[in-house]
């Protein structure tokens, strides 16, 4: 009766390993990590096209696009869903230097700052092309070769981190701490945070590699945000003084750039348009992307590639 008890255990134990084997192995098929390198760029109050400001992609400054580096992880629900994990670091920056609308050009103001975004994404294939050839490469014999090209489409949430500067008597200065908007002085005008909330949208495309385990894809997102200091600039403008007395003259400075003194009435005086805060700052990433499919080992093909 032992006997046959231990067989029975040892029976349900190599059952159920065999079990847990076989879904890991189901999971690591449809697993893949995610390298690439590419650009960034940013909406919002600074620089931009000759024209008051809009919200469309001809206030970009081309000339400021900047590096950024990903790393991801995609699960693929079924040949049209993926899931995915990214974490992409990125800079953006703006400068009224380069517009000739005349409120900006004036207000004289300048920022880069660093992106550093975490995200969960929802992706859905849109367009799959499959290849005819054949895998065996045996004439007459035609076998499995998977999508040639991948198409898709993404959204997400995510969350990023961001610290604008500007340079000021050969430093770069962070701009959060020195309240240039009355931050922090009045009491309507708390400090914002430099941690804020994102959505990601955008599509992409993958094509495999001669080595199937691998594709080479390129995606561009826009990052939609719930704030409006990316760029340190977003209300009015405050008393350079009381800003100095509360964080020095470099905050004061900092504060008012403008190329027309400000004793003159037309130019950015206190309590006038600094930025607009029914406006949320966006940025964006053009990511060329490298792709592994992780293997679990087993020989056979899994349900889809």
């Amino acid at each position: 009766m032992r006997k046959f008890l231990s067989l029975l255990v040892l029976l349900v134990f190599c059952t159920y390993q065999a079990q847990a084997q076989r879904k890991k192995s189901r999971f690591l098929d449809r697993c893949e990590t995610i390298y690439g390198l590419g650009f960034s760029n940013f909406l919002g109050e600074l620089g931009g096209a000759d024209q008051y400001g809009t919200n469309g992609l001809k206030d970009l400054e081309m000339i400021l696009t900047r590096p950024t580096a990903h790393l991801g992880f995609r699960y693929r629900r079924s040949p049209v869903i993926s899931y995915k994990f990214n974490l992409t670091y990125g800079f953006v920056a703006g400068r009224d230097s380069l517009t000739r609308e005349t409120f900006r050009e004036n207000r004289n103001l300048s920022f880069r700052s660093p992106i550093l975004e975490t995200s969960l994404q929802f992706e859905v294939s849109i367009l799959q092309v499959k290849s005819t050839r054949s895998r065996y490469k045996l004439q007459g014999v035609r076998g499995k070769s998977g999508i040639d090209i991948n198409v898709y489409m993404f959204g997400g949430v995510g969350g990023f981190f961001f610290n604008p500067k500007a340079k000021y008597g050969g430093r770069w200065w962070a701009l959060q701490p020195l309240g240039t908007e009355g931050q922090g002085i009045a009491a309507s005008r708390s400090k914002y945070k430099r941690v804020q909330a994102c959505f990601p949208v955008g599509f992409g495309f993958r094509i495999p590699l001669r080595d199937k385990n691998w594709t080479l894809g390129f995606e561009y997102g826009m990052r939609i945000t719930t704030t409006d200091y990316i760029d340190d600039v977003s209300t009015s403008y405050f008393s350079p003084t009381l800003i100095g007395d509360k964080y020095g003259p470099v905050a004061a400075k900092l504060s008012n750039r403008s190329l027309i003194p400000s004793e003159v009435p037309t130019s950015a005086q206190v309590g006038q348009q600094r930025g607009d805060p029914t406006d949320r700052d966006a940025y964006m990433f053009g990511i060329v992307t490298l792709t592994y499919r992780l293997k679990s080992g087993r020989s056979v093909l899994p349900k889809f590639r």
